[in-house]
């Protein structure tokens, strides 16, 4: 330390320079780690660097597959040649089959479907089913499936094969002659089953 005298004769003291520019320089970079401690993080940690950005894309479809239609049909007076036509709802997003099942084999008598005497009690019928298709090339194709009533009683089936439901369904159903002396009298019916099934 350094001493001096003013012009009134009054001696002071004076810190050597050197020792304050330290200690301003110490400060100084303690503020500077200080900050350094504050920068936010490097946002690119965690992430591919380079020339090519690659991003995952990802979604879904959900999968449907739905038949509507049914009810009663009223088919009156029963004979042989007699033709029923009806149609369905179908929307299937994925490939599928149909399977048909008849309850009773054809229209047979609420009573005596055995018959009585020469008089049969079931009336037989043929059975077509048509249904288009979206295949996956953009071919629109109707796939068809043509069975007998007794056919039915064990389950049948069609199938879409590779392509997807395009629309509406169609049926047609065409009675058979009746077998002997014809149909005993009474209320004849029958139950058609169509099951709609997607094949993942």
């Amino acid at each position: 330390m350094s001493r001096f005298r003013n012009a009134s004769g009054i001696v002071g003291a004076m810190k050597p320079i050197a020792r304050l520019v330290g200690m301003s320089v110490a400060a100084a970079a303690g503020i500077a780690a200080s900050a350094a401690a504050a920068e936010p993080p490097d946002l690119r940690r965690g992430y591919e660097v380079g020339a090519r950005l690659e991003v995952a894309l990802e979604g879904r479809i959900v999968e449907r597959c739905e038949i509507v239609g049914g009810g009663d049909v009223d088919l009156g007076e029963l004979t042989g040649g007699k033709e029923m036509s009806t149609s369905f709802g179908l929307d299937c997003n994925l490939p599928f089959q149909i399977d048909l099942r008849s309850e009773r084999g054809g229209l047979a008598h609420a009573v005596q479907p055995q018959g009585e005497g020469p008089y049969a009690g079931v009336l037989a019928y043929d059975l077509k089913v048509a249904v288009p298709t979206l295949q996956p090339r953009g071919e629109r194709v109707v796939v068809e499936g043509d069975f007998s009533s007794m056919e039915l009683i064990g389950v049948r089936s069609i199938s879409s094969g590779e392509g997807i439901s395009a629309g509406r369904g169609d049926i047609l159903l065409k009675t058979r002659t009746p077998p002997g002396a014809g149909l005993l009298a009474g209320r004849y019916q029958e139950t058609l089953t169509m099951t709609i099934v997607p094949r993942v």
